[in-house]
């Protein structure tokens, strides 16, 4: 994913914020990746889900300008369901 497919996604037309869109986007790449692997990135279909868990990560990071969650805050169970999937990919290689 880069800057220009993420700024639409969040509906941000200036940029002000290109820095920090950025590193929210390397920060969550690195944040899926130490999670669950790399080995989801030879499936397409995980491929999308990683897409679209990023996507989340960055929303609420960008929405609420920081990485840090309130302990009112509920476990967001798509969140949970992605990265259990995502971590379960594994290559084989013969």
């Amino acid at each position: 994913m880069d800057l220009e497919t993420i700024k639409n996604y969040l509906k941000i037309d200036g940029n002000d914020d290109d820095l920090y869109v950025q590193d929210l986007l390397t920060n969550s790449q690195i944040y899926i990746d130490s999670m669950v692997g790399e080995d989801y990135k030879t499936d397409d279909k995980a491929v999308k889900l990683a897409t679209l868990l990023q996507q989340k990560l960055i929303a609420d990071m960008y929405d609420n300008r920081g990485t840090e969650i309130p302990t009112t805050t509920k476990t967001d169970r798509i969140v949970n369901s992605i990265l259990d999937k995502l971590s379960g990919f594994e290559v084989i290689v013969w």
